[in-house]
C-alpha cells in the first residue's frame, strides 16, 4: 500500500527512489539508486522547511563536510550530501539488516547485547566529539545493525558545531524529545558532547526495559520528566550506570560516551564501574550516585525516661525546600553501645530538636562549604528500633535497623546487593550520607522490594517524621534518592513524593 507523500518511484537529480525505508520527524529515508554512480544507496530527505532556514542549511552543508571526513568503523559512511531543486539530502551506505528500534520491539535486549550495541556507538560518538560535533539526535531509529551486530551511527547530517544553538533560527528543535538531554530544553547550560551521552544512556535505558524514557503519552510528561525527574530503576545492575548517564547536571555525566560503555561493560564484567564524581539522577537498585557528605549538626538529645543507656543521636541538616515553608529536617536515632543489652531493644525514644538550614555553596576547590542557621521552627520525632543488633546485622559502628512497618515514611539513598560486598557498600553509603541508617528489604516491611536476583537487598535510608519532611528529604539529596512507606499493605515500588 502507497504511504501518502512517498515519492517511490520518483527521481531526484541523478537519484532514483526505490521504496520508502522509514519517516520520521527529520525527514524521510529511501532506498535509492544513485544513477551517476551505479550503485544502491541510502538517500535521507530532509524536511523542505529546513532548506528555507538559511541559518540551519548553512549550517547542515558544513556539518555534513565534517561528518563525512569522520573515520571510524561504526559511523555511517557518507558518500555526499547537498542539495537538490530546494532538498536536503544525505547519501549514505544502505545497511542490510535493522535499526535498534526493530530489535526493542521484539521485547527487552539481553544486557551483554544491549552493552555491546552502546560500545559501538560510543565509538562512533567519540570520534565525533573529538572533531568538534555532537550529534544531536541519538535514538534507536538513528542506530542501525547488520545482521553480524555491527553497529552504525546514522544521520550525522544532523550534528551540531561546539557553540551553535539547539534550534533552528525559527526555533524548532533539532532531535526527539524522548532523548533529550535537559540543556537542549533552554535550562541555561551549553549544549556539547554530554548531551550525546545523556541520549546514548537512554538508548542502553530502552534497550533494557523496552520501554521509552519517561514514556510516551504526552509531551508535557516527557520534557518535565527529562528536566525534573529521575528514570525509574530497571531492577537490574546497570542502574548505577544510568544514574551517571542521565544526571540533570552535564558535567556530573560520564567525560565520555567511551567511559559509560566502559562502566556498563565492568559492571556486568563483575567489577567495580568507574563512575563520575557525583549524580544528580535514577533510584539505582545495587548501586549509589554520590552526594558531597554534609557535616551533621549536632542536637541536643532528652534522655529516655526510665533508662540510663546513653543514644547515640545524629542528626543530618536537610535545607530547606523552596516549595515547604517548612524547614525539613531528618533525623536517625538508633542506640549504641553494649550489643547484647536487651535493656535496649524496642526502647521508644522521643527527642526534640532545634530545626537547622543547611545552605551548600561550591568552592573553588570544589569542596562544598556549610553555613547552618536556626530557624523557628521545632520538630519532635519518636521512632522505636525493635533491637539493637538485629538479624542480618553487618557487624558497622551503626547497628542494622528493623522498622516497625506501621506506615512510617523514609527516603533511600544506596541499594547493595552485591553478595560479600554488602559490608564494604554499607559502610561506604553510611559515610558518604552522615546520619542514614541501614535495613535489609526481606527482614523488614512487605512494601519493599524482598531481592535482587534472589540476594538480600540492603537499604541505606533517612526516615522522615512527616510524608512532607519526608519528600523535603528526598528534594534536598535528589540522585539517586526514593521515597517508600514502610507498611504490609502498600504496593513495592509506590513512590511517595
Amino acid at each position: 500500500m502507497t504511504v501518502p507523500g512517498d515519492r517511490s518511484g520518483t527521481m531526484l537529480g541523478p537519484y532514483r527512489l526505490v521504496r520508502l525505508l522509514g519517516r520520521g520527524g527529520m525527514g524521510e529515508v529511501y532506498e535509492a539508486v544513485d544513477t551517476a554512480k551505479d550503485r544502491t544507496v541510502a538517500l535521507k530527505l530532509l524536511p523542505p522547511q529546513l532548506a528555507h532556514d538559511d541559518e540551519y542549511r548553512t549550517r547542515f552543508l558544513r556539518e555534513s563536510q565534517t561528518a563525512a571526513r569522520l573515520s571510524d568503523p561504526h559511523v555511517i559512511p557518507i558518500h555526499g550530501f547537498g542539495e537538490i531543486d530546494g532538498q536536503l539530502f544525505l547519501d549514505m551506505r544502505i545497511v542490510d539488516g535493522q535499526d535498534l528500534r526493530a530489535l526493542i520491539r521484539q521485547g527487552p535486549v539481553p544486557a551483554d547485547q544491549a552493552v555491546a550495541i552502546i560500545e559501538q556507538i560510543a565509538g562512533a560518538l567519540d570520534t565525533a566529539h573529538q572533531a568538534g560535533l555532537t550529534h544531536r539526535d541519538v535514538k534507536p531509529e538513528n542506530i542501525l545493525l547488520d545482521r553480524r551486530g555491527f553497529a552504525y551511527l546514522v544521520d550525522f547530517g544532523l550534528v551540531q558545531s561546539a557553540g551553535q544553538t539547539s534550534l533552528t533560527s525559527t526555533g524548532s528543535a533539532i532531535g526527539s524529545f524522548n532523548y533529550m538531554a535537559p540543556e537542549r530544553f533552554g535550562t541555561g547550560a551549553p549544549v556539547g558532547p554530554p548531551a550525546d551521552v545523556y541520549a546514548l544512556t537512554c538508548v542502553l535505558y530502552e534497550c533494557l526495559t523496552g520501554a521509552k524514557p519517561f514514556g510516551d503519552d504526552s509531551m508535557e510528561q516527557i520534557i518535565a520528566g527529562h528536566l525534573h525527574r529521575p528514570l525509574p530503576p530497571t531492577g537490574g545492575p546497570l542502574d548505577a550506570v544510568i544514574a551517571h548517564g542521565t544526571a540533570k547536571d552535564p558535567a556530573q555525566r560520564f567525560a565520555s560516551a567511551g567511559a559509560l560503555a566502559t562502566a556498563a561493560r565492568q559492571t556486568l564484567n563483575g567489577r567495580p564501574p568507574v563512575l563520575p564524581h557525583a549524580t544528580t539522577q535514577v533510584a539505582p537498585v545495587g548501586a549509589l550516585g554520590t552526594l558531597p557528605p554534609q557535616p551533621p549538626i549536632s542536637p541536643q538529645p532528652v534522655p529516655p525516661q526510665g533508662s540510663n543507656r546513653s543514644m547515640n543521636l545524629v542528626l543530618a541538616g536537610i535545607a530547606a525546600v523552596a516549595v515547604f515553608a517548612a524547614v525539613g529536617t531528618a533525623i536517625a536515632l538508633w542506640p549504641s553501645g553494649n550489643d547484647d543489652d536487651p535493656d535496649l531493644a524496642a526502647t521508644s525514644v522521643t527527642t526534640t530538636i532545634e530545626a537547622k538550614t543547611t545552605t551548600i555553596t561550591e568552592s573553588a576547590a570544589d569542596e562544598p562549604s556549610t553555613t547552618a542557621t536556626s530557624a523557628p521552627s521545632r520538630t519532635t520525632t519518636t521512632l522505636t528500633p525493635t533491637s539493637t543488633r538485629g538479624t542480618g546485622d553487618l557487624g558497622l559502628s551503626t547497628p542494622i535497623t528493623t522498622p516497625s512497618c506501621t506506615g512510617e515514611t523514609v527516603t533511600f539513598v544506596y541499594n547493595a546487593i552485591t553478595p560479600g560486598a554488602y559490608a564494604q557498600e554499607v559502610a561506604a553509603a553510611l559515610q558518604q550520607y552522615p546520619g542514614a541508617s541501614y535495613l535489609r528489604t526481606d527482614q523488614a516491611c512487605a512494601s519493599l522490594k524482598q531481592s535482587q536476583d534472589g540476594n538480600p537487598i540492603y537499604a541505606v535510608y533517612y526516615p522522615g517524621a512527616t510524608v512532607s519532611e519526608t519528600c523535603a528529604i528526598k528534594s534536598r539529596i535528589g540522585g539517586g534518592s526514593y521515597s517508600r512507606r514502610l507498611d504490609h499493605s502498600t504496593a513495592v515500588g509506590t513512590e511517595i513524593c
